[in-house]
């Protein structure tokens, strides 16, 4: 597998794969997303500002290696004003890295390819000297709290989101402390 930041060649599958998971969160009754966010426009001003990323799958043979986008990530060093207002306890007020639009290709789910996608995640994280990763989900999206929590991001509070088109939304608040492996010491 190969994590990269993404390009604008990358686009269409991002927005393909944003679209499944807007069709799986509306056939479960959740209606984050379900607003005309994320867009086409937001893509790519993410791509722009450098801070997307994708997991692609590489299949070799003895010809040619083909890859395939498989899952999505913001990863962003800008400040969110929403979580500085938070009814609950972040576990640092350190600088953080937020992550957002985090997307897994539905062909693919359930084989562990947001978990891997978090732990590259990581990796951007101590390649910036930043070890906080924080996020927030929506109170009824259950499959994403329990990726979070199975990968050692903790529970922090609630926080009210300040941007369009979700003003005033309700979102459940996550932190994780990433652990500086030893050789790094």
């Amino acid at each position: 597998m190969n994590f990269r930041k993404s390009t604008y060649d990358d686009v269409d599958k991002i927005l393909e794969i944003i679209e499944k998971a807007k069709a799986e969160f509306k056939k479960s009754g959740l209606d984050q997303w379900q607003n005309g966010y994320p867009n086409r426009q937001v893509i790519e001003n993410d791509v722009k500002l450098g801070i997307s990323y994708v997991l692609e799958n590489v299949e070799k043979n003895s010809v040619e290696s083909k890859s395939k986008i498989i899952g999505t990530i913001v990863l962003s060093l800008e400040k969110e004003m929403s979580y500085s207002k938070i009814e609950g306890k972040w576990i640092t007020d350190d600088d953080y890295m937020v992550i957002h639009r985090l997307a897994v290709d539905t062909d693919v789910k359930n084989k562990g390819i947001a978990t891997k996608i978090l732990e590259f995640s990581e990796k951007v994280c101590l390649e910036k000297k930043i070890l906080s990763l924080k996020t927030d989900t929506h109170e009824d999206n259950e499959p994403m709290k329990k990726l979070l929590e199975k990968n050692g991001f903790c529970y922090c509070g609630v926080i009210y989101l300040d941007k369009e088109p979700d003003v005033g939304e309700k979102r459940i608040a996550y932190e994780k402390i990433i652990k500086i492996p030893h050789k790094l010491l």
